[in-house]
């Protein structure tokens, strides 16, 4: 009777596996929608057919892009481009590409007819012609077929990410975090949690929101050391330290990437899209709690990469030049930003410098990318930390005192990370809305009215 219990648990059991192996197999590649829970997103990753959670999309982002194969353009250009009916962020020109699709494709941002044929770039793709001159694009079907599922890397542009959907074979942009979100929910497939459990799940996937709070415990072990308290992790913080990374990640896709000779990214703390200054991005999102702000911010390679050249070949005389190039830039541009108490000036500052590196990074030499060694995380996390303590203004936001709130947001431009840290001493009183304090009044732009709240 044992014998007989005993094999007919190892029979169920191995029926049970084989049964998960299928339906993981059969669903490799796949992007996965919960439907029966709040249509939470997963990736069955097809070198392993494990589940990978997808999170919000900066964390899909992030996930995804960590999957990638790097691929050439001319194996890229064999697999047929998919395109969602989803407005699109960053379009230029107005012709339904966004404007790092189209540099990844290398069409004209701002031309929505590049090849001056009377059809628009999108209108072309979708019909399989080649927006770049004449003709059809140079599809290859049996070889899109075999990258079913597949996450590739743009090797010889600046590493944008396409996926290949099992579905259809069409290769898919995945150039920002809300392209990364368009993707799941139009190309997700519904599935049960029954089902779904029988797909292993991989439980230590990174996700951007892990490397932001692994950054705020390294910052929290550089207080501690100092016997300052831990500073108290604010979500609202982190989302508008989020928004700013980002908006400086969407800035330096058009002249940074580790495939071109002069690599020129760069950071600031003045932002074009939703404040010029800390406070003011924290007000424009309903923050008003704070009686002093500061931010950090700083950018990190994520992939060491190797080129090839032949022997005098003058592209190494290039790249050398580039990088002290660069570094006269940063210091310039730093300087002239520190320097101008005009805010419109400033800002002209920030649009010249674009201009400036732009029409540079297109100028120089393309690179032969024969190898790319990401980064670890934990060692990009520790990078951030280091950078920030080796600099005076920013290991003084760390250790000020007064400092009680943080919020950590990062976002990734190609192969750097860009982190954002938001400093508050939150305020009591003295805010929109609420009480004047007795001695101070309300904290600018507000002031007390006659019933003693500030408005």
């Amino acid at each position: 009777m044992k014998k007989y219990l005993l094999f007919f648990i190892l029979t169920l059991l191995s029926f049970f596996l084989a049964t998960s192996e299928v339906l993981a197999g059969r669903l490799s590649g796949y992007i996965l929608l919960q439907v029966e829970e709040n249509g939470e997103a997963w990736y069955v990753n097809p070198n392993n057919d494990i589940r990978y959670y997808l999170g919000r999309p900066t964390d899909a982002f992030n996930l995804m892009r960590n999957f990638g194969i790097g691929i050439t353009d001319e194996d890229l250009n064999k697999i047929p481009i998919g395109l969602l009916s989803s407005s699109v962020r960053d379009d230029d020109d107005a012709d339904g590409l966004s404007r790092g699709m189209e540099i990844s494709l290398g069409t004209d941002p701002v031309l929505n007819d590049t090849d001056q044929d009377g059809f628009s770039d999108k209108q072309e793709i979708g019909m399989g012609y080649n927006p770049n001159g004449k003709g059809y694009l140079p599809i290859d079907k049996k070889f899109a077929i075999k990258q079913k599922g597949k996450i590739f890397l743009q090797v010889e542009k600046n590493g944008e990410a396409w996926y290949v959907n099992p579905v259809d074979e069409k290769r898919y942009f995945l150039g920002s975090p809300s392209d990364a979100f368009g993707v799941m929910r139009s190309l997700g497939l519904g599935i049960t949690n029954k089902d779904l459990k029988e797909i292993e799940e991989e439980k230590s996937a990174i996700t951007d929101s892990e490397i932001e709070k692994n950054i705020n415990l390294l910052i929290n072990d550089e207080r501690g050391k100092n016997g300052l308290q831990a500073l108290i992790w604010n979500e609202e913080l982190a989302r508008v330290a989020r928004e700013h990374s980002y908006n400086l990640a969407k800035e330096n896709e058009a002249f940074s990437g580790q495939s071109k000779a002069c690599d020129l990214p760069i950071i600031h703390h003045e932002g074009l899209n939703f404040g010029l200054y800390n406070a003011d991005r924290l007000n424009n999102r309903d923050i008003y709690y704070f009686s002093s702000a500061g931010e950090n911010i700083a950018l990190m390679p994520s992939a060491y990469y190797k080129i090839r050249y032949t022997a005098g070949d003058l592209v190494g005389d290039e790249i050398d030049g580039c990088k002290t190039m660069q570094e006269l830039w940063d210091k310039e541009f730093k300087t002239a930003l520190d320097s101008e108490g005009n805010d419109d000036k400033k800002i002209e500052i920030i649009n010249s410098e674009i201009v400036k590196r732009i029409k540079k990074y297109n100028e120089s030499s393309d690179l032969e990318v024969v190898d790319k060694e990401i980064i670890s995380n934990d060692e990009i996390e520790k990078n951030t930390v280091v950078g920030w303590m080796d600099s005076p203004g920013h290991k003084k936001n760390i250790l000020d005192p007064d400092y009680d709130e943080t919020g950590i947001g990062v976002s990734w431009a190609g192969d750097y990370l860009i982190s954002t840290q938001i400093f508050i001493k939150r305020a009591d009183c003295g805010f929109k809305d609420g009480p004047c304090c007795e001695r101070r009044g309300c904290y600018l732009p507000f002031s007390c009215s006659e019933n003693n709240f500030c408005k």
